[in-house]
């Protein structure tokens, strides 16, 4: 009987050191990214960067590009369906179906909105940082946050944006 309770306790104790050792993606919690967000850092496409201030406010979008100096001041303004540019006191709406294309613009802030939608996006953990990923504006998109909830960087379609600054979380 003793052999049994020695067996026993032997079989459990290597199924707990199993299971402590696999990391469970289904138990992974989503990082909030609703609400206001700051977020500041570079965007790239292919050779072509800029620096952006990017913020959310009561669901409405601000990206302020810092460099280069040829668009620095530039500012778009989107709540997802009408889109207002000013630059140098020049300023220009439209509504983002009169478009035929996708901007920089709409890939960052499309990709932060659809991490609300729990159920069509995947979850994953490398090392300390949270990896999300998903589809908008038919290209998929993958975020990554840190372990305090800050975006570090995020990419779709050919735009890369990395962060070096995230306002929304102390780091």
């Amino acid at each position: 009987m003793k052999r049994y309770r020695t067996i026993a306790s032997a079989t459990v104790t290597a199924i707990i050191i199993m299971l402590s050792a696999c990391k469970n993606t289904a138990n992974i919690t989503p990082p909030d990214l609703s609400g206001d967000i700051e977020i500041s850092g570079t965007i790239s496409c292919s050779s072509v960067k800029a620096e952006a201030n990017i913020s959310r406010t009561d669901g409405v979008w601000t990206i302020c590009y810092t460099a280069p100096d040829s668009i620095s001041g530039m500012e778009i303004i989107t709540d997802g369906t009408n889109r207002k540019i000013n630059y140098r006191g020049i300023s220009f709406e439209y509504k983002s179906e009169d478009v035929p294309f996708i901007t920089a613009a709409d890939y960052l802030t499309a990709v932060i909105d659809s991490t609300q939608d729990k159920e069509n996006i995947s979850l994953s953990q490398n090392g300390r940082e949270t990896v999300i990923t998903g589809s908008v504006l038919s290209s998929g998109y993958v975020i990554t946050v840190d372990d305090k909830g800050n975006i570090t960087s995020l990419s779709a379609g050919d735009y890369k944006f990395t962060a070096v600054k995230d306002d929304k979380k102390e780091s």
